[in-house]
């Protein structure tokens, strides 16, 4: 999953629409919409900034975006499914 992936599956979760988010986050929808399409990388402040409409540290959507099969090798990404089974239901079992 991608990061841009990661901040639409929390948004969808939260029942916002990406206007909503922009304008609790203090960007532009058009900000948002870019970063959601991984057509721009947010700034660590901007991050920060989404993640605590979710009441969440950004380093949790970093978490969220980490697709083993798509960002590791065979080897490590079968490692990760091993140790952290379930891994993305896990970390969005914690929103609420």
């Amino acid at each position: 999953m991608k990061l841009g992936k990661a901040i639409v599956k929390l948004r969808e979760l939260h029942g916002l629409k990406q206007v909503e988010l922009a304008d609790k986050a203090g960007i532009s929808a058009t900000a948002l919409s870019q970063i959601e399409t991984d057509k721009a990388k947010p700034s660590d402040k901007t991050l920060k900034d989404i993640a605590a409409v979710f009441n969440k540290d950004a380093a949790f959507i970093i978490l969220l975006s980490i697709d083993p099969e798509k960002d590791m090798n065979e080897e490590d990404g079968a490692m990760f499914k091993h140790l952290f089974p379930g891994f993305h239901d896990k970390l969005l079992s914690t929103i609420g």
